[in-house]
C-alpha cells in the first residue's frame, strides 16, 4: 500500500486583491497551453481509493474557506469551472472528485438546516433580477459618478 499524499496546507484566503485569489486554491493552477487557469489539478492518484477520497475533502474544504473568505465572490461560476475542468471519465481519479463533492454536499445540507430554501431562492430570484434591471438602466441613461 503506497503512503497517503500529503494534504495541502491550510490556509485563509483573505487578500486585496482577487484576480488571483482563486489560482491559490491547491487544485488551481495554470497551464502552458491555456491563457486561464486550469481548476482541477491534482496529483497523481494513488492506489489507495480512501486517501484519494480523504484528499479530495480536503481540497472541498479549501474551497468552503477561500467561499468563505472572499464572500462577494460566492455566485461567481467558480463551481462551474472547476466542474468543467473535472475529468470524470478518469476511473483513477474519481476519489478525488467523489470525495470533493460529497464534503460539499454536507456543508450545503449544514446550509440549508438554517435556511427556509424556498423563501431564500426567491430572495435571491428578486436580488438578480434587480441587478439585471439596474445594469440595463445603467447601460440606458450611462453612469454617472
Amino acid at each position: 500500500m503506497q503512503q497517503p499524499q500529503a494534504f495541502p496546507r491550510r490556509r485563509r484566503y483573505k487578500l486585496p486583491a482577487h484576480e488571483q485569489q482563486d489560482t491559490l486554491l491547491p487544485f488551481v493552477s495554470y497551464l502552458p497551453e491555456r491563457s486561464y487557469p486550469h481548476y482541477w489539478q491534482m496529483p497523481v492518484p494513488d492506489d489507495d481509493f480512501a486517501a484519494n477520497v480523504a484528499y479530495g475533502r480536503e481540497c472541498a474544504g479549501h474551497l468552503l474557506q477561500w467561499l468563505k473568505d472572499n464572500q462577494p465572490y460566492a455566485g461567481g461560476g467558480l463551481l462551474s469551472r472547476i466542474a468543467r475542468d473535472i475529468d470524470f471519465d478518469d476511473i483513477d481519479g474519481r476519489g478525488y472528485w467523489i470525495g470533493f463533492f460529497n464534503l460539499l454536499e454536507h456543508a450545503l445540507l449544514l446550509s440549508a438546516l438554517h435556511l427556509k430554501v424556498f423563501p431564500y431562492v426567491d430572495h435571491y430570484h428578486r436580488t438578480h433580477e434587480g441587478r439585471i434591471w439596474r445594469r440595463q438602466l445603467e447601460e440606458r441613461f450611462g453612469r454617472k459618478h
